[in-house]
């Protein structure tokens, strides 16, 4: 690592009843090789009569721990980024966990790029299961040594979804350039966030040699019990992040196109027609785009039923 690069990172841990996990989530951010830095935990309003508290401050001055009334984990995640002294940030999910190494390489390979205010790092994760045991890697289809355009990240996430959160390293600027978390949405506030970003003209680097993040598959996750957060935010998404895409759009590379494409995968049928509507005024999406985005519409409903079989079966008791 380059000596004169050394800033200091704020790992921000957002909560809400999260005893059970919380312990191995700070042990992991504690256990780090690298030195300068800081763990932040915001208890989100947590309802579990203190046990969530408790766990925190059982740490004593290793962290900072602050509490807050339930906002949801975005409210969360700004009061941390308000409360960060560190120059760039790093989120960390209460149940899921660092490799020692995860800072310190990261900063590492950033350390090898000129334009660091403007650039995201990301390693690669793996998924755990509730008991902790390593399941599988989670694939990362990009390439070492090379910095992708915002509108190459923007294109990749479009048709792979969004990157795993906990494994970006973003500079503190990015949230005073293009803002916060949206408080109003409880499901996918992190792929808002990216789209943001990188329509904000930052590029990212990938070490996809690096599996620094453990990502923690359980039953009660949001995305497995909440399918009407789902619904309501991917259109409310759509109706802030849809006039961006079709302003970045051009012939080679349509964004709103595939955008819709990636809300039909879902049967998300408000936010789809969002995208056509703005397509339609903007003249970025034409009748024969259409047609075939409203046959993927019928090609994301079969999958929705085949994901609810298999999630219960998956996490039948």
């Amino acid at each position: 690592m380059k000596s004169e690069f050394n800033p200091k990172i704020s790992i921000i841990i957002p909560v809400y009843n999260g005893s059970n996990y919380l312990n191995e989530s700070i042990d992991s951010a504690l256990a780090q090789t690298y030195s300068n830095f800081e763990v932040i935990v915001v208890n989100d309003g947590s309802t579990d009569n203190g046990a969530t508290r408790e766990v925190a401050l059982s740490y004593g001055d290793k962290i900072r721990y602050f509490e807050k009334e339930n906002g949801g984990v975005s409210s969360a995640l700004n009061y941390g980024i308000c409360e960060m002294t560190g120059e760039y940030f790093s989120w960390l999910s209460h149940d899921d966990g660092y490799e020692p190494g995860k800072l310190e390489n990261s900063v590492s390979y950033l350390s090898t790029f000129d334009n660091r205010d403007k650039t995201v790092v990301l390693c690669g994760a793996f998924y755990i299961n509730e008991s902790s045991q390593k399941i599988r890697n989670i694939p990362l289809d990009l390439k070492k040594n090379v910095r992708y355009s915002n509108i190459d990240v923007l294109s990749y996430t479009l048709k792979n979804g969004a990157f795993n959160a906990c494994s970006l390293l973003i500079p503190k600027i990015a949230f005073e350039e293009c803002g916060y978390f949206n408080e109003d949405l409880r499901y996918n506030q992190d792929a808002l966030m990216w789209y943001n970003i990188f329509s904000h003209d930052y590029s990212l680097v990938v070490d996809p040699e690096q599996y620094d993040v453990s990502y923690r598959l359980h039953a009660n996750q949001t995305s497995k019990t909440r399918r009407d957060l789902l619904v309501r935010d991917s259109f409310e998404m759509a109706k802030i992040i849809a006039p961006t895409f079709a302003k970045l759009s051009t012939k080679k590379i349509n964004l709103l196109k595939m955008y819709a494409i990636r809300n039909s995968r879902h049967d998300l049928k408000n936010a789809v027609n969002h995208c056509i509507d703005i397509g339609k005024k903007t003249n970025v999406i034409g009748t024969m785009d259409i047609v075939y985005i409203k046959f993927r519409v019928f090609c994301g409903k079969c999958r929705n039923v085949i994901k609810k079989i298999y999630h219960r079966l998956r996490f039948k008791k």
